[in-house]
């Protein structure tokens, strides 16, 4: 093994440079607000094994979600930066995941994620979340509409992902229902397999299974109703084993939250 020397560029991520500028991602921590569409909904929990890796359990009830969201992520180290430079703060997001457990301990493992910015596509690769780039599309409405009412018991809201010519995800509400904040979906643990190839013999391969927990999440403005949700075909997804034997509800509200390096390893494979 070669001995460790002192790095001479800067950046938290690459590309590296003199000065750590050209990063395309920004240093943690992540400070997350936005607004979220997400469906709750049981899918064939034999299915959901077969996308799970060991020892992750399926929730014996089958339970999934789907959300489609925009969010504002501003870096800790440069609170500024959604005035100087808002391109690098906003995208919108697409995800597909199960409820599961590790050990008992329950939590959600992504299966499929699609963002519309190439970094945070990269800094969830860090975390071992499986993001690609996509068209997303929700529904918005601006504080002052002459004809539209803003989002609440009665809006329809509907979030749309397509990616390489295929319509992936299409999710809809009718809110019928205002909740109490403390009733936005939780997420716990979020599971995921962190994932580096080998890239020479003396290079060893990096998968590991890891899980970590966003900080001081909280939501307001919740809604809920009744909901729809479609996942469609691709050469280059496998969504449809995962697709709903039966929606329960559908969500909209407005969350926040903090991502920091807070992970934990739990398991190293072969």
């Amino acid at each position: 093994m070669t001995e460790k020397r002192d790095f001479n560029l800067k950046g938290y991520s690459l590309p590296f440079t003199p000065d750590g500028k050209a990063s395309l991602v920004t240093d943690t921590p992540h400070h997350y607000g936005g607004q979220f569409l997400f469906v709750d909904y049981r899918a064939d929990v034999s299915e959901m094994t077969k996308f799970l890796p060991a020892p992750l359990q399926p929730d014996p009830e089958g339970r999934a979600f789907a959300i489609v969201n925009e969010l504002f992520c501003v870096p800790g180290s440069d609170p500024g930066l959604v005035h100087s430079n808002p391109e690098r703060t906003r995208y919108t997001e697409g995800v597909v995941a199960i409820r599961c457990s590790y050990k008992g301990v329950p939590g959600c493992y992504m299966t499929a994620l699609w963002v519309t910015r190439d970094w945070s596509m990269t800094f969830g690769q860090y975390f071992g979340w499986p993001k690609k780039i996509a068209q997303i599309h929700l529904t918005r409405v601006p504080p002052l509409h002459p004809t539209l009412s803003p989002i609440g018991v009665g809006s329809n809201v509907r979030g749309i992902v397509s990616r390489e010519g295929y319509r992936l995800l299409d999710m809809s509400i009718k809110l019928d229902k205002q909740e109490e904040d403390t009733s936005a979906p939780q997420f716990g643990w979020l599971y995921s397999v962190r994932f580096f190839p080998s890239m020479g013999p003396a290079i060893p391969e990096v998968r590991q299974l890891i899980r970590n927990r966003v900080q001081n999440p909280r939501a307001i403005n919740v809604f809920s109703g009744e909901a729809r949700l479609d996942f469609g075909h691709s050469d280059n997804e496998e969504l449809l084993p995962l697709q709903p034997k039966e929606v329960v509800r559908g969500y909209f509200y407005n969350p926040s939250w903090t991502t920091t390096h807070s992970a934990e390893l739990l398991e190293t494979y072969s």
